[in-house]
């Protein structure tokens, strides 16, 4: 599996991690795609990944998107870009399916470089309700406008974060106030792959190296865990912290909604 490859599986992982052990969410799949109701009426957490396109028909997608419709959810569909095939795009056009962003791939496997990175005394990870919500906060406060949805989605799988190994969320304190986030996603089926997600910092924190102190210390504890490759995909703004940390860009990944 080359390194796209195992991005998109990571992410895919990521996905599904906590809404197969929530009682609230439903995850289903086909040969060709993955998708995850959150019972959240917002795209946030209602993701269709589309893992094979080859032989993914019209009917196959507009009966998952009829799902969410009826439901009254909204979706977002996300793809790796090579597998954006003439026959997907027609299908795209056909549902009124239209592109909404691009992130890139990126990976490090010089874990071990971080050894020598002093430990950061802000930084904690997380281990009660109230830390899974202040983690929260700063996510949602990273979209525009604020997503309440995000604060739902991690009140309902506090539980499971708090009780399972893989999610690792870390807060950033300053002053007594959370002002930045990151998540580590260990693979259970292959510890030495993991993810990080949803790296945000208050607006009014920025510019002081917050995040990328995050980074180093998700990488620190990835390294400590025997992780040995780290993957994940950025937005040109976080992308830049990524490339300073010595992470490497392999791929793009393309987020589409409904017109």
């Amino acid at each position: 599996m080359n390194i796209i490859e195992q991005i998109d599986l990571n992410f895919k992982l990521h996905a599904v991690a906590l809404p197969k052990e929530c009682n609230l969410m439903q995850v289903f799949s086909t040969d060709n795609i993955n998708y995850i109701d959150s019972g959240l009426e917002a795209d946030t957490f209602n993701v269709i990944h589309l893992e094979k396109t080859d032989s993914i028909s019209k009917n196959e997608l507009e009966k998952i998107l009829n799902f969410y419709e009826n439901r009254l959810r909204k979706v977002c569909i996300w793809i790796e870009s090579s597998k954006l095939n003439t026959k997907t795009e027609h299908i795209f056009s056909q549902l009124s399916i239209g592109e909404s962003g691009i992130n890139k791939g990126m990976y490090s496997s010089q874990l071990d470089k971080i050894r020598d990175v002093e430990d950061c005394f802000n930084i904690y990870q997380v281990d009660n309700k109230q830390d899974i919500i202040d983690h929260a906060f700063v996510i949602a406060n990273n979209w525009d406008p604020f997503d309440i949805n995000i604060l739902h989605y991690y009140d309902r799988t506090s539980t499971i974060i708090l009780t399972n190994k893989n999610n690792l969320l870390f807060n950033y304190k300053e002053d007594n106030v959370i002002v930045g986030v990151i998540e580590l996603f260990i693979e259970k089926e292959n510890p030495k792959n993991a993810g990080i997600y949803n790296l945000s910092v208050m607006k009014e924190n920025r510019r002081k190296g917050i995040g990328s102190k995050l980074i180093q210390h998700a990488m620190k504890v990835a390294h400590q865990k025997g992780v040995e490759l780290l993957l994940l995909q950025a937005s040109d703004y976080s992308a830049n912290l990524f490339l300073k940390e010595g992470f490497k860009v392999q791929g793009e990944f393309i987020e589409f909604c409904k017109k």
